[in-house]
């Protein structure tokens, strides 16, 4: 069957499309991309990234993020617990690493003027992007978007438009057809938009396994599903590149207040009827994982089926306690919807899924820094007059 360049599905099936990374480099080969200047560390890994022409390729520095052991964190089980901060991507998270693959595929394809559906980190990432390459983007967002990713997004360029009382697959339909009448291009981090736009994240698989022990246990946010679904497929590769290789559990986390993937877990769905069963009334301070319906179920429930891995809701509550912890003892300010995964492992290690002798991962997906309104509201610090002795009071009572 034919594939014409930017098609997202199968003209036989209407199945969203892959991306196949089966290139590796023979014994001796230099890396297609050594010698282009200026690109993130994601771009010189293996497998070689989906992109014909260099010239093409987009890049902030995207990728080669932190991996750290935590101090604190699983000790008392006996569990070895680490950190992979997406956080300190360009933008201040993952998306980066999908934007920066979609907008040069993009780029190979003609294509020059832009759209993404996001509520922040995904439109933050697009028009960082968008640009460093002096194209327009525009972002369709619903209503209760995060001030200070707006701020973001508009301070690089991007035009935004948000949308009231829309639920997520409701604005995705409204971008296509937006896009269908005006020309533009999505950036939109799900495979219906388009499959060269998630294919980013599977590097995060590949650095996790050069900077950490393999680990037992992989543990991320869902939203849309795409960046687990893109784990799964990076471990996968990666154990094609090294037979023998330990593959991870993976565990997906979703807030209680917006569940649609666990349900599908727990009900045994397929994709299809994931998909045709929205959430009915999204209630999260997880803002970025808001999604209705697991928009890339067919990559999401096959990487916990098949990783023989779980889906877990965990509440508002334990979010809090998750992103006040990874603060105070590991020193990480990570945003809701990127602290998920610390909260599924605390979920875990109190119900001692987790094996003492057993290693972990979270991926830390956003900075704290993008939903401040988020945080509780925290006991104003004293003022004090500069002297030693107010200091000292300011000390003894503090």
């Amino acid at each position: 069957m034919d594939y014409h360049p930017g098609a997202s599905r199968c003209p036989a099936c209407g199945g969203c499309l892959g991306v196949a990374l089966t290139r590796a480099l023979a014994r001796g080969e230099p890396h297609p991309f050594a010698g282009t200047a200026g690109l993130g560390p994601m771009w010189r890994a293996l497998p070689v990234l989906p992109i014909a022409d260099p010239k093409a390729i987009v890049s902030l520095g995207e990728g080669g993020t932190p991996c750290l052991p935590a101090a604190r964190l699983g000790a008392h089980q006996g569990v070895a617990v680490w950190l992979k901060n997406e956080a300190a991507n360009p933008s201040g998270s993952f998306k980066d690493r999908q934007v920066s693959v979609g907008i040069s595929h993009a780029r190979e394809l003609g294509k020059r003027e832009f759209y993404v559906v996001s509520s922040g980190n995904v439109a933050a990432a697009a028009a960082a992007y968008a640009a460093r390459v002096g194209a327009p983007c525009w972002v369709i967002a619903p209503a209760s978007a995060p001030a200070g990713k707006l701020v973001q997004m508009q301070l690089c360029g991007a035009r935004v438009v948000r949308v009231q009382d829309a639920s997520a697959g409701q604005l995705f339909d409204l971008a296509e057809q937006a896009a269908a009448r005006l020309g533009w291009h999505p950036l939109s981090t799900a495979a219906r938009s388009d499959p060269f736009n998630i294919v980013g994240a599977r590097t995060i698989a590949a650095e996790m396994l050069g900077q950490m022990p393999p680990p037992d246990w992989v543990l991320a946010p869902v939203g849309g599903g795409g960046l687990l679904g893109s784990l799964w497929q990076g471990f996968q590769e990666a154990a094609g590149l090294q037979p023998g290789l330990h593959l991870p559990r993976l565990a997906g986390v979703q807030a209680a207040g917006c569940a649609p993937f666990v349900r599908a877990v727990e009900q045994g769905w397929t994709a299809q009827q994931a998909l045709a069963s929205p959430w009915q009334e999204v209630s999260t301070i997880a803002g970025g994982l808001a999604d209705d319906i697991p928009f890339d179920a067919h990559l999401a429930l096959p990487a916990v089926r098949e990783s023989g891995g779980v889906a877990l809701a965990v509440s508002e509550d334990e979010i809090r306690q998750a992103q006040r912890l990874l603060a105070e003892q590991e020193g990480l300010f990570i945003e809701p919807s990127g602290v998920v995964s610390v909260a599924g492992l605390l979920r875990l290690l109190t119900q001692g899924r987790m094996a003492a002798g057993q290693t972990a991962c979270c991926l830390l997906t956003g900075s704290g820094l993008k939903d401040l309104a988020s945080v509780p509201r925290l006991p104003e610090p004293p003022v004090i007059a500069p002297t030693l002795a107010e200091l000292q009071r300011a000390v003894l009572e503090g």
